[in-house]
């Protein structure tokens, strides 16, 4: 462990500076006015705090929000200030069990409670805070934004309260256990994909949605599709960091 005068000269400097995005460089100051409160503070047991969180959402109807930041940094002290407000407290109080975990400071390799972020999918912490929604049975809502709110400083009230908004009313992810099954079809020159046999068909793997997070993937086609369109589809998917499991025809 690091001697105590140390661990003090080195929280003494970080306070001293702002980080942007709290990932490890010298900013400027944020032109976003915002409260500060410094509410990341350590705890016995923080996967306890995380599960009696999902408890509570579970008996009340409302979904966890997980921040996962810490006091030295000024972007996780802007977002815990913004949820300390009358405006965010109504709206946590309605459609969220909050709970705010430590985790130190990941980006140079001094991360704490990093197991909790795991647990829920989210591997690396490319700054802080991040954030996570989850349904009562732990399923993370937004996993392909959850490491985003590390520029929570430079966001303005209404652009931070429309995002937790529209979050405690997201539809659930997939289930990566059952997996999500691509259709794909078309020739070389028009592809096509869609979550049934039955469309809607569409051009992008963007347009479906749903892939981001890391499902597992099923992608099947019908014998007449083109090679090529298969080819295409499954070097597409590939890219959402999908598991692909088999590719058929609609009569297996």
């Amino acid at each position: 462990m690091k001697p105590f005068a140390w661990a003090a000269l080195a929280a003494f400097a970080l306070s001293a500076i702002t980080l942007p995005g709290c990932a490890g460089a010298p900013a400027t100051k944020s032109a976003v006015a915002h409260p500060e409160a410094r509410s990341y503070t350590v705890t016995p047991d923080a996967m306890g705090d995380v599960d009696a969180a999902l408890t509570r959402a579970s008996a009340n109807g409302t979904r966890v929000l997980l921040v996962m930041g810490a006091n030295w940094c000024h972007d996780s002290r802007a977002l815990a200030g913004w949820l300390e407000t009358p405006r965010f407290a109504a709206l946590v109080g309605e459609r969220y069990e909050l709970v705010f975990v430590n985790v130190g400071m990941p980006q140079t390799g001094d991360g704490h409670n990093l197991a909790v972020a795991q647990r829920f999918g989210l591997a690396e912490f490319p700054g802080t805070p991040a954030v996570l929604v989850l349904t009562a049975d732990g399923q993370p809502v937004n996993a392909d934004t959850a490491a985003s709110w590390r520029n929570a400083a430079a966001r303005s009230e209404d652009a931070v309260y429309a995002e937790l908004a529209a979050l405690s009313e997201a539809p659930d992810a997939p289930d990566k256990d059952a997996g999500l099954t691509v259709w794909i079809g078309g020739d070389e020159t028009a592809c096509r994909y869609a979550l049934t046999p039955d469309g809607p068909w569409v051009a992008d793997l963007a347009e479906l949605g749903g892939l981001a997070g890391g499902p597992a993937i099923h992608a099947r086609s019908s014998p007449n599709t083109d090679w090529k369109c298969v080819s295409k589809g499954i070097f597409g998917l590939q890219k959402y960091g999908a598991t692909l499991g088999f590719i058929s025809d609609p009569s297996d």
